[in-house]
Order: C-alpha cells, then sequence, then structure tokens
C-alpha cells in the first residue's frame, strides 16, 4: 500500500521565559507521534542533554540557531532521499487532537497506509484544519457515514505548523524547500514562508488541500519561539504577500478582492477542485449512497 512511517519535527525550545513550557508541549507531541505508529525525526537545536528521547531519531545542531525555514529543509532533504511515499511535517507544539469528534484523527496514519497509492494520483499535499479557524464539529456529524470512505478535500496554499507531504523526489523528480530567500540580509524572516511553499507546489501543477478530516492542535498557539510579536503580524503578513505577488506576478492582496490568488491557480493548476479522496474498495458503494434516489 503507501509508505508513511515518519514525522518530521522543527524543534528550538528558545531562550525565554517560554522555554519549559515548549519541552514539555513537545513531550506531548512525541508521545502523540508514538502513538499513530510513527517515527518521530527531530532536527534538535540547542538540545540539552537530557531533552533527549529515546526511540526518536535525531539531526542535531549545536550553534547558531537555524531559521524555520532552513531546519524544515534540513528534514525536507532528509526526507526526499527516503523510500517514504508520504510524511508529516510538524512544528513541535503541533499535532492532532485526540477523540472521536475529531474526525479521522485516531486512525489518519492507518488510515493513509490501507490506502491505494494512485488514490493519491491527484493530492501532493494535505493540510489539517485549523479549527480557530474552521468550525468543524457539525460538519463531521453531519458527514460521519460517508467519511469512513473518503475523505473530503478544499483547495489551500498555507502550510504552517502541520502538513502531511508527498516524496516529490520519489513521485515528481522534483526536490521543493522553503524560499530562503524570504531571510533578510540582517537575519529578520519575511512573514508568509508557510504560503510560499504550497504556491510553488501549485505553480508545478502539485495538488494542495486542506483535509476536512484531520482537526489540528496548536498546543502552544501563544507561546512562539519563533514569532511572539503580536503587534507587528498584520504589517508583516501584508510585506510577505507583497514578497510573494512579485515572486509569482499575483494579484497584490491588500487591493485585490478575497480569493484573487486561488483563482489564479485554478485558472492554470486543474487540481485545484473539491475532491474525495477514496479510503478503500467500498467507494462505489459510497458514490452509490450519494446518488442514490437521483
Amino acid at each position: 500500500m503507501t509508505q508513511f512511517n515518519k514525522m518530521y519535527i522543527i524543534s528550538w525550545f528558545g531562550d525565554n521565559e517560554h522555554s519549559t513550557k515548549r519541552y514539555e508541549i513537545h513531550k506531548r507531541q512525541l508521545e502523540w507521534c508514538f502513538g499513530a505508529s510513527l517515527t518521530p525525526v527531530v532536527l534538535a537545536q540547542n538540545y540539552k542533554d537530557d531533552q533527549y528521547t529515546d526511540n526518536v531519531e535525531y539531526i542535531k545542531h549545536q550553534g547558531t540557531v537555524l531559521k524555520a525555514l532552513q531546519a524544515r529543509n534540513v528534514l525536507l532533504n532528509t526526507f526526499y532521499d527516503s523510500d517514504d511515499d508520504f510524511a508529516v511535517f510538524a512544528d513541535n507544539d503541533c499535532y492532532l487532537y485526540s477523540g472521536e469528534k475529531y474526525g479521522a484523527n485516531d486512525k489518519f496514519a492507518e488510515i493513509i497506509r490501507n490506502t491505494p497509492f494512485e488514490n493519491f494520483k491527484n493530492v501532493d499535499m494535505l493540510i489539517g484544519l485549523d479549527p480557530s479557524t474552521s468550525p468543524f464539529t457539525k460538519d463531521l456529524e453531519l458527514n460521519k457515514k460517508n467519511d469512513e470512505t473518503a475523505w473530503r478535500l478544499l483547495p489551500g496554499f498555507i502550510a504552517d505548523g502541520f502538513f502531511i507531504l508527498k516524496n516529490l523526489k520519489k513521485h515528481h523528480n522534483k526536490e521543493i524547500y522553503f524560499d530562503e530567500n524570504f531571510i533578510k540580509e540582517d537575519g529578520s524572516i519575511i512573514a508568509c514562508e508557510d504560503q510560499d511553499f504550497p504556491i510553488q507546489m501549485i505553480f508545478q501543477n502539485m495538488g494542495v488541500f486542506f483535509c476536512k478530516n484531520l482537526i489540528r492542535k496548536d498546543d502552544a498557539a501563544t507561546s512562539s519561539t519563533w514569532n511572539n510579536d503580536q503587534e507587528n503580524r498584520r504589517i508583516r503578513t501584508t510585506e510577505g504577500h507583497d514578497f510573494i505577488s512579485k515572486k509569482f506576478n499575483l494579484p497584490i492582496q491588500k487591493t485585490s478582492a478575497k480569493g484573487s490568488w486561488m483563482k489564479k491557480f485554478k485558472s492554470f493548476n486543474d487540481k485545484l477542485k473539491p475532491q474525495l479522496l477514496r479510503l478503500n474498495d467500498d467507494y462505489n458503494n459510497h458514490l452509490k449512497t450519494l446518488f442514490e434516489g437521483l
């Protein structure tokens, strides 16, 4: 079936008052990862000796802290050189909620492994829903039966915190990385690199989707070690959008109609439409149920 075995995590606990909390959250993340039968591969930056955990594959980095996008690129390179078909990529505070009310979360890894790989033909990235912006409870209740045979996907282009990526080198003979031009000469970061990465994929005619069956958990949403300056987020987001607009010749976000970027993407990438990801051989029965009585 589908080779899906690892979760790649960038991890730095910072050097401020949130460091201990961040470490405790990461330990919960690792417990979740083991429970999902995934092997954690952690890029560990400036860890102390007592911060390592058994049964984790570590890429150790001591010294000058890598930017988040640089750290992700180290892990992407490792993944691309593997034989796996898919892998999870996550910050060290992100995983999925547990419990029956959270869709496919509890069995997502098992489901992906048991889904024929050819069913992912149009799917190159799956992004978990952010429950703070995407209400999910009623939607999952209404679609519970049909979701057993097919996941519901919507086009998207924000890969922050937690996403599942196809091995682009193995299956497309391409290697796409986070653009390190987002690092300024003074070492500061232009925001929205987590949008630029999936947009690169979209321009390569790849399928990038939010999965309505996976609900993301940001366990430290208010204590980021990468960017904890709330007041400047809007300004920095505008800067990032302007950078991406210039790079890809896209409409300027702040002066364009909502959805203008996605409209442009859909004009050349025919994969970007709502899709049902068939999970098993019961899919034909699923379709029969949907259209029964029409």
